[in-house]
């Protein structure tokens, strides 16, 4: 019921409100009841001060306020007993309250004592019309009450002047003057404090940089209602779920640890440089940190960096330094320590200098690199290094090399001055072809004089279904440190449960009880997820497989070290990156552009489940819509910004208008190229 003539005045006796209205239904709503809030009006009856509560009155003073504060008030008429209240958005008002600064006594103090003697001299009033407290003050006095209230009044306002630009406490009749002020676009049927909070956050919007940081801030003001924190959101471009065919998954280095007796924590991410496959090296340096060489992708192409891990410090991973930066392609590093000489050797193709694969190496002498060069026979194809250090002081390389139509592997030894005069031939196992195709990784064990040098690597074995194959991890190990004697054990693979799985990627290290603790990564779940199991080096038979990882992400290329704190495992993962928003802190959008467009895989149940959820990084074909009009369900497109909305609000019909808000408004603030989808739970 809609009240009517509705005022709120400030009194001049200062610290008082004084409203009055008319009932145009005193006899269908007798009551009115008076509540009263700061910032903003109140919405219901029992949201602030009550003022006044009654039937059959059409005034109230609100005492005792602030001054230069300004009061919103709300009336709501209402009938009955219990009452009924029968609520209006118009029975509103607002006012700002006064305060004394009794310049009536100060005008009275400044005029000559003749004046006061003759004004105090005179009796008391007899005046039934003044107050006690005024019957005994004299008439120029209460003449001087006149302009002083007046004077009090002024110096109120001008006091309330300094908050004018204030957006929180100057009058909500003043916001859209200062929205105007900064180009800002007032929302009239925003309460008060909703319009308040769009000025307060307009600059955090002006400010932001890019279309994600803008949607946000705006669906973060746009939800904000009176008694609530607005609603909570998550901001997705859907470009990088559009399948790519040149785009493969962009592995970044990730890493977990193990402490001495323990699990492994969860995994965190140590450098978004990203490559496609292979896995890091690393090397134990003096000062008990370790240096990693990796691979990653530059503007001239693939070159090797660096990137210590220090477990004695409180951050671990130091920055990223380039080691060989160089046109061409530089990739797959394997290094290893030998005495104070580190040896760094990768697989290098450089046209149209070199039309061949060839491996080249540096060392590392007083902390000094030496210049890039290639090792032995530069007109020799040569591909997947891998080099390890023996106890005895000597350096063996082990890599891939090309003759007539096949790839064999061969090795070569330096006993810390010279190299073979002729590389070796890994020998055949028991007549068949080793058959080393990939991830090539050697191990020194140094407590075992009989299995001294340990080979891992992956090959292809037939599956299940006939005419197709899958990787397989196999091993063998050199009983003795002499190069020249080929003393090498039978290959063995490493056992898997269903010839259709993929076993590569193998990262052996000795444990404490002197047996190979194995990582590799396998499909073995449905996805790429990292494994563990030991080898008994006495036996030669494994344990119980563990998985490591259960995510529905690629998890590949482990490399296992031993620190003084535990065991340090780094890997490769197209993981997802949530980046919180720099104004909201619980905003948050999802980097997924590593997610990459790969073959749907229908055992990776986990990828599968999160269809069409916030984490969704599987890459789908466009969505063009129904002859090409598109829903708020067609989102794989390019040019769509999904907001994943948590209302603060069951409301259906209040959920729908606060979205309609969003879809009217966010078009002010995005480009024209871009639309916006809303997903709700």
């Amino acid at each position: 019921m809609r009240l009517l003539n509705i005022t709120a005045v400030a009194n001049s006796a200062g610290n008082r409100i004084d409203l009055t209205w008319t009932n145009p239904n005193p006899v269908g709503f007798p009551g009115v009841r008076v509540v009263r809030r700061e910032h903003t009006h109140p919405l219901n009856p029992t949201d602030g001060v009550i003022v006044a509560d009654g039937t059959g009155f059409l005034s109230a003073s609100d005492t005792g306020l602030k001054g230069e504060t300004a009061y919103y008030y709300s009336l709501f008429p209402f009938s009955g007993t219990p009452a009924v209240f029968a609520p209006d958005p118009h029975n509103r008002a607002s006012a700002l309250a006064t305060a004394p600064y009794g310049f009536s006594g100060l005008m009275y103090s400044l005029l000559p004592a003749l004046y006061h003697r003759y004004d105090e001299a005179q009796p008391p009033s007899s005046n039934p019309a003044l107050t006690p407290a005024d019957q005994q003050r004299g008439q120029l006095q209460r003449f001087l009450d006149l302009p002083g209230a007046q004077f009090d009044s002024m110096y109120s306002l001008a006091r309330a002047a300094l908050n004018l630009c204030d957006p929180q406490r100057v009058e909500g009749v003043l916001l859209p003057l200062l929205a105007q002020w900064i180009a800002w676009k007032t929302d009239y049927s925003l309460e008060v404090s909703g319009q308040r909070n769009e000025i307060v956050f307009a600059p955090y919007l002006f400010q932001t940089i890019g279309l994600i940081p803008t949607v946000e801030t705006t669906v973060k003001r746009l939800t904000i209602l009176p008694g609530g924190s607005g609603w909570e959101s998550q901001t997705k471009e859907f470009v990088y779920n559009v399948a790519r065919t040149n785009q493969p998954e962009r592995l970044n280095l990730w890493f977990m640890q193990r402490p001495a007796a323990g699990a492994f924590g969860a995994a965190a991410l140590a450098s978004e440089n990203f490559v496609y496959d292979w896995r890091p090296s690393a090397v134990a340096e003096s000062d008990g940190s370790f240096s990693f060489f990796y691979q990653t992708y530059r503007n001239h192409g693939w070159d090797i960096w660096t990137k210590k891990f220090d477990p004695g410090q409180p951050s671990p991973w130091q920055p990223s330094a380039p080691v060989v930066d160089q046109p061409g392609v530089d990739t797959r590093p394997t290094a290893a320590m030998q005495g104070a000489i580190l040896w760094l050797f990768w697989e290098s193709y450089h046209p149209p200098a070199n039309l061949n694969w060839q491996i080249q190496f540096q060392q590392r002498t007083a902390g000094v690199w030496s210049a890039p060069a290639a090792f032995s026979d530069a007109a020799t194809p040569r591909r997947m290094p891998a080099a390890v250090a023996d106890k005895a002081g000597g350096l063996w390389l082990f890599w891939l090399e090309q003759s007539a139509a096949s790839w064999s592997l061969k090795y070569n030894h330096n006993d810390g001055t010279n190299w073979l005069a002729a590389p070796v031939t890994f020998p055949l196992d028991a007549g068949n072809d080793p058959r080393v195709e990939g991830d090539l990784i050697a191990l020194f064990h140094p407590t075992s004089a009989t299995q001294p040098i340990w080979l891992f690597w992956a090959r292809h074995e037939p599956a299940a279904t006939p005419g197709q194959s899958r990787w397989s991890i196999a091993y063998r190990f050199k009983q003795g440190l002499d190069p020249a004697v080929l003393d090498w054990s039978a290959v063995t693979e490493l056992p898997k449960p269903s010839a259709d799985n993929h076993d590569r990627e193998p990262a052996p290290v000795v444990d404490s009880a002197g047996n190979i603790e194995l990582f590799w990564s396998s499909t073995r779940s449905g996805g790429w997820t990292l494994w563990q199991d030991t080898l008994n080096i006495g036996t030669l038979l494994f344990g119980a497989p563990a998985q490591l990882t259960n995510t529905p992400y690629s998890n590949r290329a482990p490399l296992a070290v031993n620190t003084t704190a535990g065991t340090l495992l780094v890997f490769r993962s197209n993981q997802s990156l949530p980046h919180s928003s720099s104004v909201y802190r619980a905003t948050q959008t999802l980097d997924v552009r590593y997610n990459g467009t790969t073959t749907v895989d229908t055992r990776n149940t986990a990828k599968i489940a999160l269809f069409g959820k916030f984490e969704d990084f599987q890459t789908y074909t466009y969505d063009t819509g129904t002859n090409g009009v598109r829903t708020n369900n067609d989102r794989i497109a390019r040019d769509t910004i999904g907001l994943y909305l948590t209302p603060d609000t069951a409301d259906p019909v209040q959920i729908k208008a606060t979205i309609s808000r969003l879809a009217g408004a966010l078009g002010d603030f995005m480009p024209v190229t871009e639309r916006a989808v809303f997903i709700t739970p």
